[in-house]
């Protein structure tokens, strides 16, 4: 299957050289459902950030989908980002004047995505669970119904490989097991590779592998 995201060395600095990463390499293979586990909020952010493109590392070298971004000039950089990955950010705020299947047509639109849109906005609607409430204002829907949006936008136009930042939180047991079964299904069904990046789960979660990562210890708390 191969590798579809390679970390060698990298490393992140902040204000008067505070460590934030430091030589932390790691592999995913294509397919996978991959959690990254023992970081803190400041290293997954601080990743998260690398990986959207939107910090630059001091250095160290990051392959996605079999690309080196940090060699990509910013134009096209964005371009291969947009196009075959894709960022749930832990920030996320669902539309508020949009609905569900007004927030995937749109985000189609706006990427100028190919193919019936009937059809891809069906079936993620399908794979996320929220067929029911394709019409309802994700704002006014709770937390889970909120994260599982955020997922079907994220996948609509049918990325090679999701991160995601936080997407548990505010999650109790139940509500994770929930999240975890839609991303299982997005991974089956589309065949996208899934980066977990946060805390607070377990990581003997069926289906979902423990990345081995090398990390320096002088890393921020």
């Amino acid at each position: 299957m191969g590798k579809i995201v390679q970390i060698a060395e990298l490393s992140v600095y902040g204000d008067e050289d505070e460590v934030l990463l430091e030589d932390l390499s790691f592999t995913i293979d294509r397919g996978d459902i991959a959690h990254l586990a023992g970081f803190s909020s400041v290293q997954y952010e601080t990743l998260f950030d690398v990986l959207t493109g939107d910090l630059a590392p001091d250095s160290g070298q990051v392959v996605l989908c079999d690309r080196n971004i940090v060699r990509l000039s910013r134009k096209n950089r964005k371009k291969m980002l947009r196009d075959e990955v894709s960022f749930l950010p832990g920030n996320f705020i669902p539309p508020r004047e949009k609905t569900v299947l007004q927030s995937l047509k749109f985000k189609l639109a706006l990427t100028g995505s190919n193919g019936d849109i009937q059809e891809r906005t069906t079936e993620v609607l399908e794979l996320t669970g929220l067929t029911n409430t394709s019409n309802s204002l994700p704002v006014e829907a709770g937390e889970i119904e909120q994260v599982k949006t955020g997922l079907a936008i994220s996948i609509v136009t049918k990325p090679e490989l999701l991160v995601c930042h936080k997407p548990f939180a505010g999650l109790n047991s139940k509500g994770i097991e929930e999240v975890v079964d839609v991303l299982k299904a997005i991974n089956e069904k589309m065949g996208v590779t899934i980066l977990l990046l946060s805390d607070g789960i377990s990581e003997n979660l069926d289906g979902v592998s423990v990345i081995e990562s090398d990390l320096d210890t002088r890393v921020v708390s």
